[in-house]
């Protein structure tokens, strides 16, 4: 949208606060600013070039970017990419993005990924058994599995439990030995000019290595590589799959079996496996898997498409981790199970966050290394 449309859909708001009803940040802080009601309203502060205050700077980037605003919405206004498009307009007035977001964003541009991981360490993740074997991008295939930064060197049982699938069901693909990082997180923090920069790198890497298939894990790459590559890369023509759709198709043709642990468990939604993608959702692959390797899938009180943000989405938790510890708590007070189940190691590594700074006993996993557990063996 041009500034003018932009300007025109924040004053269409009615005030009537539907959206604050469902808004994770504002639920557990009560702070207007930190609500999409409120936001819209600093938003046309930015978009009309009044000043703002720094606790509506805080008001902007404490937001999730989780989407959840605009399904209630009674104006049908896209909350949420205003809140984002509020981001570039700060960048551009060099107000924005926070001392925090400049600092892992060098990272990325230094170490490329964003979550302080040393670059040699990148592929510690990679199965002993396979290692002396694993050939990289030298390898005949058109299919790369992208593991992303926070399953390289956060949540690492996320990148070898998927590669261990792929290989246990004979799936023809690559990794890179030097995987760069996806770029939503500078996305998310407002600098599309660099963003765009990193996107169009990343696009020659993957040209220079045959790539016609990409394979994630995580939920930001997903999000980056169905809905904000196509937007801003010219001639983008790569298809990407989440590595639980791979799974399923797996499954479904023989080439994998499950046996049923008599576990019950909770699966979560994260917001970029559905309600953030651009035409396509993740919600039944997962859910059949895991019907078939656990005893009971349990499901928050909202699920699918109105999911709530683990808490950590854009940056946040650097921003103020309080505000993630509470949204996730808050979850965690309506789980029964004891363990509980993502699809994004983002998710994962928040909710692991969460259960440490609570003192709480669950025992949070990733979907693959949870299925791992229940492959029957050939």
């Amino acid at each position: 949208m041009d500034d003018n449309s932009t300007l025109e859909k924040i004053e269409s708001c009615v005030d009537c606060k539907s959206c604050m009803e469902v808004c994770d940040t504002y639920n557990v802080t009560q702070n207007e600013l930190q609500s999409p009601n409120g936001r819209l309203k600093i938003a046309h502060k930015i978009y009309t070039n009044e000043e703002i205050s720094q606790e509506e700077l805080q008001g902007i980037y404490t937001c999730t970017l989780c989407g959840l605003c605009n399904l209630f919405c009674e104006q049908n206004i896209d909350i949420s990419e205003i809140i984002h498009s509020s981001k570039i307009k700060l960048v551009d007035k060099s107000l924005g993005p926070l001392e925090i977001h400049n600092k892992i964003i060098k990272g990325i541009e230094e170490s490329d990924n964003s979550v302080n991981g040393n670059p040699n360490e990148r592929l510690d993740w990679l199965p002993k058994n396979y290692r002396e074997n694993e050939i990289f991008e030298k390898r005949e295939s058109d299919t790369l599995l992208f593991l992303g930064c926070m399953s390289s060197f956060r949540v690492k049982e996320s990148a070898s439990a998927s590669y261990e699938f792929l290989k246990t069901g004979n799936y023809n693909f690559k990794i890179l030995e030097k995987e760069p990082c996806c770029g939503e997180y500078i996305y998310s923090a407002g600098k599309l000019e660099l963003t765009k920069q990193i996107f169009k790198e990343n696009f020659e890497i993957f040209k220079k290595n045959q790539i016609k298939n990409l394979i994630v894990t995580c939920g930001g790459c997903l999000y980056a590589f169905n809905s904000l590559y196509p937007k801003y890369v010219e001639g983008w023509n790569i298809n990407v799959k989440h590595i639980i759709e791979i799974i399923d198709e797996l499954e479904k043709s023989d080439k994998i079996k499950f046996k049923k642990l008599m576990r019950e468990i909770t699966y979560h939604d994260p917001c970029r496996t559905g309600r953030k993608l651009k035409n396509r959702t993740i919600y039944k692959e997962p859910r059949d898997l895991l019907e078939k390797a656990s005893s009971k899938v349990n499901e928050l009180s909202n699920n699918r498409n109105e999911t709530p943000c683990c808490g950590a989405g854009s940056g946040i938790r650097g921003v103020d981790s309080t505000i993630s510890i509470k949204i996730g708590t808050k979850i965690f007070q309506e789980v029964k199970t004891k363990e509980i189940i993502s699809s994004c190691p983002l998710c994962v590594f928040n909710y692991r966050y969460v259960n440490y700074k609570t003192q709480s006993d669950k025992e949070i996993k990733y979907i693959t290394d949870f299925l791992l557990e229940a492959l029957e063996s050939k």
